[in-house]
């Protein structure tokens, strides 16, 4: 009964964190997708249908006290915080029928006890500021990440509370099981989501969170990184005569990989380490340990040259850094469905800040027929400012958030792509520039032709390169810090929530000519080339 309390207590804590963040009405299917994305759920095994989870405690959090439950329904299968929904309740310009259940008076809204949380290891901005001054691996050998790990830098916090502050780092342990030139890697987690999928998620790094458990006389001088570090290899596999019981002395500092490219890597800082087998005889059989470890396989690099799309963003850094003789960086593609592009059809060319998406829109319009339609340009017009370029990107994108969060902004802003779309009288139409998934979601109402996702996944470094290649860019000498600003500013950062939508992803680790290249053999693929 105990476990399925605490299951209970997730899955709400989880639907509470991310309806606040997206401030919107959400399915159980979207609560789940958003709260793995997000990295709330972290380490816990899910169930095979979480979605069914979410949607069963939600309805009966719902039943046992229609009135005091902090959740509400706005319609069949969509839920809601109730003090969020009173906001726009009383708030004059939402339509009466944007939120058609009647929000109930109540006196005070029920206190459910929050998930069980384990204390974390974390590290405040302000004490890691200086150090963690760069983007993917840094620090080099033990003695420099010594000095991230200093007890009077770091204190232990409630993991959900840590979840919710991003003015701190999480420690996590990612480490590297290597024989000679074999890589032990896997596949995390039994819900194969389509944007765990599409993304490659296979993981080169074993670990998880540091908490005070790890903390004891004798890890005193790293912080139990090092314990933690072997205590999580040692439950998530399985040798044939046992645990792998590994010594957490032979664990190898590597460095310190830190990634401010997302929200999940804002929250938290990894230790890379690295454990070199031994008796490959027995470790040759490895099996997993747990559930949320499957696909289990020894990467021969020697043998078997790495393809990066396969990979989950933190191994790919890993693997350009590591291992970087074994790598094929060539651009690459992934057909998920064809049949929408054989027919009149829209294509939405979406992804990240310096991704490609211009390139792709053009390779579409030149290559393809399509005509195109700028949602940028179309914005630009919604708010009062001149697109891009002209209007600085920090300032637009800043008009550009209020605008979105408005009442009525998603909406507004496809019936007017929409209406461009009707204009255009062509079969073949491309739009650029989507960066949210609710106006993705209003378009397809918005309009009666099929709405095709073409997904362009750049890794942050390539995507600032091709940023500060851009022709009449004013500022080409952007530093890297400067660009993931821009990058992860809160208009873009629901851009990763589309990939599951995906009908194709491109993969883009080199920058503009093969890239381009790689976008006309996809198109030939889908059958959208002219002849």
């Amino acid at each position: 009964m105990l476990l399925e309390e605490d299951e209970t207590a997730t899955y709400l804590w989880v639907a509470a964190t991310v309806l606040r963040k997206h401030q919107r009405p959400l399915r159980a299917r979207e609560l789940v997708n958003y709260g793995l994305e997000d990295g709330l759920f972290s380490d816990r095994e899910l169930s095979r249908t979480p979605q069914k989870s979410m949607q069963a405690r939600l309805s009966m959090d719902i039943l046992a006290d229609p009135s005091g439950s902090r959740f509400v329904r706005t319609s069949r299968g969509q839920f809601y915080l109730r003090e969020l929904l009173a906001g726009l309740a009383h708030d004059s310009n939402t339509t009466k029928n944007e939120f058609p259940i009647p929000l109930r008076e109540y006196t005070a809204i029920r206190r459910l006890a929050p998930p069980p949380s384990e204390n974390v290891l974390v590290v405040s901005r302000e004490n890691y500021q200086e150090i963690l001054t760069f983007q993917g691996i840094g620090l080099g050998d033990a003695g420099n990440v010594q000095a991230l790990l200093k007890r009077d830098r770091t204190e232990y916090i409630l993991r959900t509370k840590a979840e919710t502050l991003d003015d701190h780092k999480q420690f996590v342990t990612y480490t590297l099981i290597q024989h000679q030139s074999k890589v032990l890697s896997f596949r995390r987690g039994n819900y194969n989501r389509a944007a765990s999928f599409l993304r490659g998620a296979r993981c080169i790094g074993f670990g998880g969170h540091v908490t005070d458990a790890d903390y004891t006389l004798f890890s005193y001088s790293d912080l139990g990184i090092r314990e933690n570090a072997a205590r999580e290899i040692n439950e998530e596999l399985m040798l044939p005569l046992g645990r792998p019981n590994i010594d957490p002395g032979k664990l190898e500092f590597l460095g310190v990989l830190n990634d401010d490219s997302s929200d999940v890597g804002r929250r938290h800082v990894a230790i890379v380490l690295r454990y070199w087998v031994e008796d490959f005889e027995q470790w040759k059989s490895v099996t997993k340990g747990e559930g949320s470890i499957n696909q289990l396989r020894w990467l021969d690099l020697g043998a078997e040259p790495v393809n990066l799309s396969e990979f989950e963003y933190w191994s790919q850094i890993c693997v350009k850094v590591y291992f970087p003789n074994y790598l094929i960086t060539s651009p690459s593609y992934r057909v998920v469905r064809k049949a929408i592009f054989r027919k009149p059809h829209i294509t939405c060319v979406v992804g990240a800040i310096g991704s490609g998406k211009s390139i792709t829109t053009k390779a579409l319009v030149d290559y393809g027929g399509y005509c195109q339609v700028n949602s940028g340009q179309i914005l630009a017009g919604l708010i009062g400012l001149p697109p891009v370029p002209q209007t600085a990107r920090a300032q637009f994108q800043q008009a550009a958030e209020s605008f979105i969060q408005s009442d009525q902004g998603p909406k507004r802003l496809a019936l007017a792509l929409a209406e461009q779309v009707r204009h255009a009288n062509s079969d073949r139409i491309v739009i650029d520039g989507i960066r949210h998934p609710e106006t993705l979601a209003e378009l397809r109402k918005a309009i009666e032709l099929p709405v095709a996702v073409v997904f362009v996944y750049t890794p942050p470094d390539v995507a600032h390169g091709m940023y500060i290649q851009r022709e009449n860019y004013s500022d080409r000498d952007i530093s890297f810090r400067e660009f993931i600003a821009r990058y992860s500013a809160l208009v873009e950062s629901q851009v990763a929530y589309m990939l599951g939508e995906a009908d194709v992803v491109l993969y883009n680790w080199v920058g503009y000519e093969q890239y381009r290249n790689v976008t006309v053999r996809m198109m030939k693929d889908i059958g959208v080339l002219n002849d």
